[in-house]
């Protein structure tokens, strides 16, 4: 991958707004052209937003792929973030996911360095992001209670839009009348998150398909640890085969 630099101007001319946007460096990179600005000036910052807070985002990731994996792949690679999040489409990975640079001058040395490393036998792309679709939240366990009641909970975006670090958990295939109350109560015996206020952290989230037989759940626990003791009991068990049967599977998975 080669670099060079230029200045972006007007032949002939020098107004403040030429003198504002200082440096543009060109990253070549298959298949296309990255276009990084690394400025200082109050122009080149109105166009990249915070120039504090850039992005990087991975592509072509196995699926599978945990936050850990990518923080130890920025490690092999000697490059370092401040924030690693997977990307989320309606609570499924999407094979991306999204970094956050401590400086802006990480940006070309941390694309150079990713791009074309391999992940779980995968050959990994990077590329600069200058719309994030959301800034990293950090919401409680009261606010994510009441987004669900606005209806924003959607699983969209990185880290499935939520905060919670490996805390919540998605449960799919249970009855369609299966309420949060009953929910809470069957699972008593784990520690869910606002349980102790009253106010335990059981979202029924909206289906996809208005025909589904089928209902699905967000669920927040009280520690990581939990989140995976919970998903290793549940996963691929029928659900309350003494009132159904065979009928219901549960899927249970951790969103990271």
């Amino acid at each position: 991958m080669k670099g060079s630099a230029r200045y972006v101007g007007r032949a002939g001319q020098s107004s403040q707004q030429d003198r504002d946007l200082t440096v543009t460096i060109i990253v070549q990179s298959l298949p296309s052209t990255l276009w990084v600005l690394m400025a200082t000036s109050p122009t080149a910052r109105a166009l990249t937003g915070n120039a504090s807070n850039l992005y990087i985002g991975l592509t072509n990731l196995p699926r599978t792929a945990l936050p850990s994996d990518l923080r130890r792949l920025c490690a092999k690679c000697e490059v370092g973030i401040a924030h690693v999040a997977i990307d989320y489409k309606r609570f499924k990975p999407a094979g991306t996911a999204t970094l956050a640079l401590p400086r802006p001058e990480s940006v070309v040395p941390t694309l150079k360095a990713l791009n074309g490393s391999v992940l779980g036998g995968k050959k990994v792309r990077s590329r600069t992001l200058h719309n994030v679709s959301r800034e990293f939240r950090g919401r409680g366990s009261k606010g994510l209670l009441e987004a669900a009641q606005r209806g924003i909970v959607t699983g969209d975006g990185p880290d499935a839009g939520i905060s919670g670090g490996g805390k919540n958990v998605l449960l799919c295939g249970l009855p369609l009348k299966t309420l949060p109350a009953q929910l809470a109560d069957r699972l008593r015996n784990y520690k869910l998150a606002g349980l102790e206020q009253g106010r335990p952290v059981v979202i029924k989230l909206t289906e996809e398909k208005v025909t589904s037989s089928t209902a699905r759940f967000l669920l927040r626990l009280e520690s990581v640890s939990e989140a995976y003791r919970l998903t290793r009991t549940l996963h691929m068990h029928k659900w309350r085969p003494d009132l159904y049967g065979n009928s219901f599977t549960v899927r249970a998975t951790v969103i990271s």
